[in-house]
């Protein structure tokens, strides 16, 4: 049987995408790393622009990972 763990996976602005190397092996840690991160990054990398619509802000997701199975578990936007 596959063993089971969560990944954080972060989304910018800017469209770059950072799959964290660290693993956790519960989602409550892998939530925990993720607003940590997201409290030390959210005010540097906010996209700035002139129009209001065009604004965005970094984000993250934990993903659930299983043997070849990855399945999305929380995404910090909803």
């Amino acid at each position: 049987m596959a063993e089971k763990y969560y990944r954080v996976i972060f989304v910018y602005p800017d469209g770059h995408i950072e799959d964290i190397d660290d693993t956790f092996k519960t989602g409550s840690e892998a939530l925990e790393y993720g607003n940590q991160i997201m409290g030390q990054i959210s005010s540097t990398e906010r996209y700035r622009s002139k129009y209001s619509e065009d604004k965005k802000d970094p984000y993250f997701m934990i993903v659930e990972v299983k043997g070849k199975k990855r399945s999305l578990v929380y995404d910090n936007r909803k």
